[in-house]
Order: C-alpha cells, then structure tokens, then sequence
C-alpha cells in the first residue's frame, strides 16, 4: 500500500466494479469514499483521465441522492478537464451528464416556486 500508482489501480478498479448501479446504489456512501480517493491519487499522480473518469463518477453519485448541484459541479469538472486534455468521448458524457442534471436542479427550484 505504499505504492500511490498501485493504490489507484486497486480503487479505480473497486470503482468499476462499484460501478454497477444496483450495487452503487446499495454503498453509495462506500462508493463515494472509494472514487474521492481515486481522485486524490490520481492528482498526485497527474493522471487527468483518472481525475475526469472520478468527476463523472462522483456526479453520477450525486444524481443517485438528487442533489443536482454538486452532481453539476463534478461534472462540468469533468468537462473542464477533458477540454484540456482533448478527451472528446468524456467531454460528451460530461457535458450530457451536465445539462441533465441541470435541467433538474432548475426543475426542482421551479415546481418549489410553484407550490
């Protein structure tokens, strides 16, 4: 476990398992902790696939518990990111992933305003 590239391969791959949605939603605090570390190594790693792939797994997860405005910021991190690193199939999924849990977000706040 002193290895912080053998460490990531160990919870990106804990994540990808974690991936499936029947489990995720059974664990997803587990989840969660699991990718915020995959993130954190692979900042220390410089790895910025690793840290677009952890956004978008990270606003999936806040889409799960409906909190639309964090699942926002985590994906347009991802988006930020995958421009930099011309990453266009991840850059999609981001922005796709964005605008959908946007549009919530503003759905949530408008049907509040109408009651």
């Amino acid at each position: 476990m002193s290895s912080v590239a053998g460490q990531s391969v160990a919870i990106g791959n804990l994540g990808k398992v974690g991936g499936n949605k029947v489990y995720a939603q059974m664990n997803q605090d587990k989840m969660q902790m699991f990718v915020e570390r995959y993130l954190e190594l692979s900042n220390e790693l410089k790895y910025r696939k690793g840290e677009s792939g952890a956004y978008i797994q990270l606003g999936e997860i806040h889409t799960q518990k409906g909190d639309y405005d964090s699942s926002t910021k985590h994906f347009y991190r991802a988006m930020k990111i995958s421009e930099e690193t011309g990453d266009g199939d991840v850059k999609e999924q981001a922005q796709v992933n964005f605008g959908m849990a946007n549009a919530s977000l503003k759905w949530n706040s408008h049907i509040t305003n109408i009651l």
